[in-house]
C-alpha cells in the first residue's frame, strides 16, 4: 500500500478548467450582456456554468466550518461563484477582501453545487453572480434548480 499523501513536487490536479472553456464562458457573458434581452444568449451562458465540473468559492469562517463569501448588490446579497481559481483570486480583491483571505477557496462539484447554493435563499441570498471582476454576470438562486431541471430535460 502507498501512501497516498501529496509530498512536495507531486503535481496537485489544478482547479481550472481549460482555456478554451474559460474563453467560452467570458464570450457568452460578453453575448448576453451586449444583448440582455435575448434568452439564447442568457441560456447560453447559464447552461455553460451549470455545465462546469466544479464552482469555485471563497471561503469564509473557520477552516471546520467554512462558509461561502457573499457580496451585495441592489438586489441583496449574491454568492461570488468562479470559474477558476485566479479569477476567484481577483474577485475576492475586487471585493475588498485581502490576498490572502481571497486566496481561502472552496471547490465545489456540479451538479451537487446547484442545490447546496439554491439552500442559501433560506439565509436571505438571493443570486449568484459569476467571476466577480472578471465578468460579473448573475441569476437570481430561484432560477438554478429550474434551469438545472430545464437544460437536463432539453439538451443542447
Amino acid at each position: 500500500m502507498t501512501d497516498a499523501t501529496p509530498q512536495p513536487g507531486d503535481r496537485i490536479p489544478s482547479l481550472d478548467p481549460a482555456a478554451e472553456v474559460v474563453a467560452r464562458l467570458d464570450a457568452l457573458s460578453d453575448a448576453s450582456r451586449d444583448a440582455p434581452q435575448d434568452q439564447s444568449a442568457l441560456t447560453a451562458l447559464w447552461r455553460a456554468v451549470l455545465g462546469l465540473e466544479r464552482w469555485i468559492l471563497i471561503a469564509r469562517g473557520t477552516p471546520e466550518q467554512p462558509r461561502p463569501f457573499a457580496v451585495s448588490i441592489p438586489q441583496g446579497p449574491v454568492l461570488l461563484v468562479f470559474s477558476t481559481a485566479e479569477r476567484a483570486r481577483v474577485g475576492g480583491m475586487a471585493a475588498g477582501l485581502t490576498q490572502e483571505e481571497a486566496s481561502r477557496l472552496i471547490a465545489t462539484p456540479l451538479p451537487a453545487a446547484i442545490e447546496w447554493a439554491a439552500s442559501f435563499q433560506a439565509v436571505g441570498v438571493v443570486g449568484i453572480a459569476l467571476d466577480h471582476g472578471t465578468t460579473g454576470a448573475w441569476t437570481p438562486l430561484a432560477n438554478l434548480v429550474p434551469m438545472r431541471d430545464h437544460f437536463a430535460a432539453n439538451p443542447a
